[in-house]
């Protein structure tokens, strides 16, 4: 975001009062915006911390990880993801992703390069509009294909211990994965990882500067009532359930009065519009996610994804690399997700 000082001047005159009720990316990136901009601007948020909720792992950089979704989705991820790395650089783990199809899989690698060169020829566009868009590397280096020739050759050389170039990401994963259960090519594409952790360090950071920027963690809306007689909200909050157990409190509702609220709760914001009699359809998709430990693991591994057919038990698996041999699992396979094919409306 951008930095502030104590001679900072806001760019608007209002004395508008906005509520912001969710205090993930979304609802954190909304207030340190306001607040820049000189509007009075509450963050109100249930956890102890921003960027609190399900667990954030990758830059979706062109939606590759999802066959099932249009170019043009894939196009606006895209665009959304340099926008987003343009605004939090320093929460981006700049690392590709590699993409393979098990021979049980229907698909075929080539099925995926008509889309492919769409997000390159949309990204070199964006960088010769404007060159703070080259977040992602050289646009020509966007993506490329390895034959099964290029693995077995990686497969020989010694474990990087930096990257000098992409193939360095792909030895590691060329001596532990059984390369004959794969589909030939195997793809890279630049998509790169997200670290929660320094997102929420970021918004926290950055909210202190603001002072029109107000931060209430443990904080737990119960209650929106629309003012009959005038424009604005009335917003109840209680601090917390873990808050009050911590504390050993007593429930005090403090009541607050908004010109605006803004529902940012993530996949909870059903809970808010209820409280409003604002219902509306929406589908939220659960992927499950676990934590392994690799005591053993070297090398540099890049974020790996598997596909596989949504809903089946070759669902698509995704690994996602940490430091000192950890690695993030997510699957989409009909045991491991909360709800018949990962989605409730």
């Amino acid at each position: 975001m951008t930095k502030t000082s104590k001679a900072y001047q806001p760019l608007l005159s209002s004395n508008a009062k906005v509520a912001i009720i969710g205090g993930g990316v979304a609802g954190s990136t909304i207030a340190l915006r306001f607040a820049e901009l000189g509007l009075d601007t509450t963050l109100i948020e249930k956890g102890p911390s921003l960027v609190n909720g399900p667990p954030i792992c990758h830059l979706h950089a062109g939606g590759n990880l999802y066959r099932e979704i249009c170019d043009e989705q894939c196009l606006t991820l895209l665009q959304q993801s340099i926008d987003t790395v343009k605004v939090y650089p320093q929460s981006v783990n700049i690392r590709p992703t590699v993409i393979a199809l098990p021979k049980t899989d229907n698909g075929q690698p080539e099925d995926l390069l008509p889309r492919l060169k769409k997000l390159r020829a949309k990204y070199s566009e964006l960088v010769t509009q404007d060159s703070r868009n080259k977040v992602l590397g050289e646009p020509e280096n966007y993506f490329r294909f390895y034959s099964r020739a290029e693995l077995d050759a990686l497969r020989e050389l010694p474990l990087a211990k930096t990257a000098q170039n992409d193939s360095d990401w792909l030895i590691a994963f060329a001596q532990h994965v059984d390369l004959d259960s794969l589909k030939f090519p195997v793809l890279l594409v630049q998509e790169y990882g997200l670290s929660a952790f320094r997102f929420a360090a970021i918004a926290s950071l950055a909210i202190e500067e603001l002072p029109s920027c107000h931060l209430q963690t443990d904080s737990q809306v119960v209650a929106i009532t629309q003012h009959e007689n005038t424009l604005g909200w009335q917003v109840s909050t209680q601090a917390s359930t873990q808050a009050l157990v911590q504390h050993q409190q007593s429930p005090a509702v403090i009541e607050q009065h908004f010109d605006y609220v803004i529902n940012a709760c993530g996949f909870k914001s059903g809970e808010i519009d209820d409280m409003v009699s604002a219902k509306r359809k929406r589908m939220v998709e659960f992927k499950a996610a676990y934590v392994a430990h690799w005591p053993q693991c070297q090398g540099l591994w890049p974020e790996i994804v598997f596909y596989g057919e949504r809903g089946t038990p070759q669902g698509m698996a995704q690994l996602t690399p940490y430091p000192d041999g950890y690695f993030q699992l997510h699957g989409m396979t009909q045991d491991i997700t909360l709800f018949d094919q990962g989605l409730v409306a």
